[in-house]
Parts: structure tokens; sequence; C-alpha cells
């Protein structure tokens, strides 16, 4: 058993064990989030990984859908985790996309913010799309 596999287990014994309290709607979310990267963005940020975008996993076990459902419940886990604490590590933005990266930042801190902060939300992450698209443009044009 791998490191990584310990890991998502520990974080799945946590899933289980909360999903029956009063935060189990609040994991079942986060783990339909994780689901919908996967399914939707072909994003999986909790599978094993070489730290720069590759996924370490077998054509068998990428489609492997206890395997996925493990993996959402741990990333669940450990969303919430973050969100309790308030914290949530991100990373360093790229120089080509750091204006997109604050306004999906800020976005998210004006989500927090509850309804009010919604139309904000829409707005700076419509900018940070319309940001993201143009540096892959300008790339595509190098």
């Amino acid at each position: 058993m791998t490191t990584y596999d310990i890991h998502t287990d520990r974080l799945f014994d946590v899933y289980k064990k909360r999903s029956t309290s009063i935060d189990g709607l609040k994991l079942a979310r986060f783990k339909e989030a994780y689901l919908r990267m996967a399914q939707d963005a072909r994003y999986r940020p909790s599978a094993p990984s070489d730290g720069v975008g590759n996924i370490g996993l077998s054509a068998k076990e990428l489609c492997n859908p206890a395997r996925l459902d493990r993996e959402a419940a741990a990333y669940a886990a450990a969303f919430c985790a973050e969100e309790d604490k308030g914290a949530f590590h991100i990373g360093c933005s790229d120089f080509e996309t750091n204006r997109a990266f604050i306004w999906a930042i800020e976005a998210a801190r004006c989500l927090a913010s509850g309804i009010l902060g919604e139309p904000h939300a829409l707005r700076l992450l419509q900018m940070a799309i319309a940001d993201v698209e143009q540096a892959a443009k300008h790339r595509r044009f190098r």
C-alpha cells in the first residue's frame, strides 16, 4: 500500500464518520463537486500525480468507479477540514494568468460572504475566464 493510499484511506474513514453527522450534507456536496470536476472538467486533484499535471493511474484505475468514489470522499473530508480551519492552500500564480488567479480567489471570498457576494463573484469569474482565454490565445500565437 502506498503512502497515497494510506492517506486516502484515512480521509475516507473521516468521511464515513462525519457523513452521518450534521456535516453529512456539506460533505455530500463537496463529494459531488469533486465527481463533477472529474467528469466535466477531467480534473482530479486528489488522484496521485507527479505534481505537474500527470495523474499516476493506469487506464483501468482511472475508469474504476469505486476508486473515484473513495477519492471523492477523501477530497470532501480534506476540503471540509480546510474549510473548518478557514485556510486553503492554493499555491503560487502563473505570471500570465495572475490577474485571473486573483479574481478567482476574490470570487471565492465573495461567495463566502453569502448571497450579497454572488453578483460580484459572477463578474469576477467572468473576468478570470476572459483573462485565461486571452493568455491561452496569446501562447498559441508565439
